[in-house]
């Protein structure tokens, strides 16, 4: 039958063991003159008959190589504050304006009320120190580390951060927007009660 050998094939003629070759559904990659040296000998000890004749052609997977370099990196989970943040915007997601990350390291700077519109901080959540013994007026939290990035914008209050990197002491006023990027050192100083609008990614 075609895609069958027998034991029989040791008596057939080469011409026709070669069209055998060539009906074989498992010659892809192979040589026909390799395929026929390589059958010759084998036949009179296995039967390949055997096999059903519907049995797909498998090809080995070539070996997948992988450096550390080019190994999929695992991204850290999500910060459960990050991850509840959706849950507290009142605007829409995915609009034309919305929050988004500004700078990649920490900045301070002075939003304008076209920068407040495209970002629609109108509609972020609110945060404060009032009645949070953590955020005493005047009393320095050393080595506070962000855990995740924040985005916020200063509606009232005043804020020293000392960055760990520099050391030099900058001040928060009302209508900034300040970058903490994840990982960010600091201290900081509530220098009077914080109200501000945030934005966590």
């Amino acid at each position: 039958k075609s895609g069958a050998l027998t034991e029989d094939t040791r008596q057939l003629h080469p011409s026709l063991l070669r069209s055998l070759v060539r009906s074989l559904p498992c010659r892809r990659g192979l040589r026909r003159s390799s395929m026929l040296l390589v059958l010759l000998p084998a036949t009179a000890a296995f039967n390949v008959a055997a096999r059903p004749a519907s049995t797909p052609c498998a090809r080995a997977a070539a070996p997948r190589l992988t450096s550390p370099l080019s190994a999929p990196t695992q991204s850290a989970p999500t910060h459960p504050a990050v991850a509840g943040w959706p849950d507290k915007y009142a605007g829409t997601l995915g609009a034309a304006t919305g929050p988004r990350v500004l700078h990649d390291a920490f900045a301070v700077e002075a939003a304008g009320s076209a920068l407040l519109m495209e970002l629609d901080v109108a509609n972020w959540p609110t945060w404060t120190t009032a009645g949070n013994d953590r955020w005493l007026p005047n009393v320095t939290r050393k080595d506070k580390e962000m855990p995740y990035g924040e985005l916020s914008y200063l509606i009232s209050g005043k804020l020293e951060i000392v960055p760990k990197e520099t050391g030099l002491p900058v001040v928060v006023n009302p209508g900034d927007v300040v970058t903490f990027p994840e990982g960010f050192v600091s201290d900081w100083t509530v220098l009077e009660e914080l109200t501000w609008h945030y934005y966590l990614y």
